[in-house]
């Protein structure tokens, strides 16, 4: 198993999934959000969390559709692969 910061050091050498090049993002062990430049920015928080502070990493995932998707530290919307907006 990965530690947290060996999941941040992969993330921000590699912030798209291969093959593919989807946009990733860090997901925290309570389900939050990062993204690639609050990796970057809050690695220290990231290379000491421990599990239940808010800095934990588990693992990277794809955005896929979401189009609302932001990270839980800055707010910023975070890329989708696949996101259609509703065309009003």
């Amino acid at each position: 198993m990965k530690t947290s910061a060996e999941i941040r050091e992969e993330f921000v050498k590699n912030p798209f999934a291969w093959p593919g090049g989807y946009p990733i993002f860090a997901v925290t062990d309570d389900g939050g959000a990062i993204c690639r430049h609050c990796a970057k920015t809050e690695a220290e928080s990231i290379d000491s969390a421990y599990p239940g502070n808010g800095w934990h990493l588990i693992g990277l995932q794809i955005n896929w559709e979401d189009c609302d998707l932001i990270c839980d530290h800055c707010g910023k919307n975070i890329e989708s692969a696949y996101c259609e907006e509703d065309a009003a």
